[in-house]
């Protein structure tokens, strides 16, 4: 990781920033905070609706039990003497008075014999009485009952003479229940929507500066240390803020004193790296430069034979050959340009290449090609010219270690949304300190290599978002990897 992408911190691996997760409605702090007063309003405020209106069924009810047995006791007190003189006019006006009152479904009177004597129903008038009610009833009564029967006795000198039945309709009083529970009901909702309204604008009071505060973090997350929030409330969330405002000077400090290194390392760097890569051109030149020259210093004398300025000849072009490989590999590692991505079958490609490679004079009827895919089709996202390079520099790789020819491997495999490319020699291997360094620029093993050609396929490769994997051992042989992201078949 660079410098600067360590000074950047929050940023992902491939250098942008990792936006901020998106966290679903129900796990938000603000509809929590909302349910929870909600949920509370609703426990507390229906627990006392229900205790009040249970309260109140119990006093209406009470109220009209009592009113039922006053009624019946004033029937009993003015109907005596009326039930012992058998005076059906008085009985009629005291059951006529009875039937006006409110709720009062029926009224009668009713001598020892079980005769009614007066009734709120004319037509019961002298006919038999039916079935009294043993006892006054008494709430709650049993199930759609919705008549209150009261039963008072007639006594004179401890001796019945009478009875008086009156019944109660309970029609209003549930009706005014019924109303009570839809007024609680309407309260608790109410209740409800006043504590959610005012649990939001808490939630929102609340979340207000987290928002902020999130918004403030992807802005560092993303590079920019300058942000700051307001420090708000002196509560909780303003320490935080004021917290958060520390932590983006500290990083803003630091990253600048970052940079500054990073930019002193880079310059290091490069100049470290020029200078390698002067010392590396002088020694690379140096030979066949000093050979040429004294091939031109020998073709200057005139005593020199046919043949042997012949033979001088062909050292000059040989060695005038040899400084412009050198020269091309110093320029195809120094001017790596950036991969223009495409859709690529591996298969194919690596079939060309190694056809190149066996018509290459360094191979040519020393060393064949075992190519193994082990998938029809291996397609990922690469430079083809690029890619190409890099299979050239491996498979020649391979032959040149074969000095003694063979056979060389080359295998192309997916899997696990992967695709695997391996070329694998028998030569003569790497001793384990030196598969580490092969990588580098300018290390190789050959007298007449210049040591880029590992190093330009590594490069090629981290510029793909890859790398080359190396397992050697020596007397038995190399293989060399890399691995690359597949694309599915369309």
């Amino acid at each position: 990781m660079s410098a600067e992408t360590a000074a950047r911190g929050l940023e992902t691996p491939g250098g942008l920033a990792r936006p901020a997760p998106r966290i679903s409605l129900f796990r938000t702090l603000r509809f929590r905070l909302i349910l929870s007063v909600a949920l509370v309003h609703v426990c507390l405020m229906g627990a006392f609706t229900w205790e009040s209106v249970q309260e109140q069924s119990q006093s209406v009810r009470e109220q009209l039990y009592n009113r039922g047995v006053s009624l019946s006791n004033l029937m009993v007190v003015a109907s005596t003497n009326a039930v012992l003189a058998e005076d059906l006019a008085a009985l009629a006006e005291v059951t006529e008075r009875v039937h006006r009152q409110p709720d009062v479904r029926y009224g009668e009177i009713v001598d020892a014999r079980g005769q009614v004597l007066a009734s709120t129903e004319p037509r019961s008038i002298g006919r038999p009485v039916g079935a009294m009610v043993a006892a006054s009833e008494r709430f709650p009564l049993p199930g759609d009952d919705q008549l209150l029967d009261l039963r008072e006795e007639v006594t004179v000198a401890g001796r019945r003479v009478g009875t008086v039945l009156l019944g109660l309709s309970t029609e209003s009083l549930d009706a005014a229940l019924r109303s009570t529970r839809n007024e609680g009901l309407l309260f608790i909702l109410l209740a409800l929507f006043i504590g959610s309204v005012a649990a939001w604008g808490l939630s929102l009071a609340l979340t207000r500066h987290l928002h902020e505060l999130t918004r403030a973090a992807g802005q560092i997350s993303a590079g920019d240390f300058s942000v700051r929030v307001a420090p708000g409330a002196r509560d909780e969330s303003g320490v935080l803020a004021r917290a958060f405002n520390a932590m983006a000077v500290s990083l803003e400090r630091t990253a600048r004193r970052a940079r500054q290194e990073h930019e002193k390392r880079t310059e290091a760097e490069r100049l470290a790296c020029v200078g390698e890569l002067s010392a590396s051109i002088a020694h690379e030149i140096r030979n066949p430069l000093a050979a040429i020259i004294n091939s031109v210093s020998l073709l200057d004398r005139e005593d020199l034979e046919r043949e042997d300025r012949g033979e001088v000849v062909d050292i000059i072009n040989s060695e005038t050959r040899r400084l412009q490989r050198t020269l091309n590999d110093f320029l195809d590692f120094a001017r790596i340009r950036e991969p223009q991505l495409a859709v690529v079958d591996l298969c194919p490609l690596v079939e060309e290449v190694a056809r190149l490679v066996e018509r290459d004079p360094q191979s040519q009827g020393r060393v064949r090609f075992r190519l193994r895919f082990l998938d029809g089709s291996c397609r990922a996202h690469i430079d083809a010219d690029q890619m190409r390079q890099v299979l050239w520099n491996l498979m020649l790789n391979a032959v040149q270690a074969m000095s003694g020819g063979g056979e060389v491997t080359v295998r192309v495999e997916c899997g696990d949304g992967r695709v695997q490319v391996s070329v694998v020699d028998a030569g003569c291997g790497m001793e384990e300190a030196f598969v580490g360094k092969v990588t580098k620029p300018f290390v190789t093993g050959r007298r007449s290599g210049t040591g880029l050609g590992l190093a330009i396929a590594q490069r090629v490769l981290m510029q793909h978002g890859s790398g080359l994997s190396i397992v050697s051992q020596p007397g038995v042989g190399t293989e060399v990897g890399f691995e690359l992201g597949a694309v599915g078949a369309e």
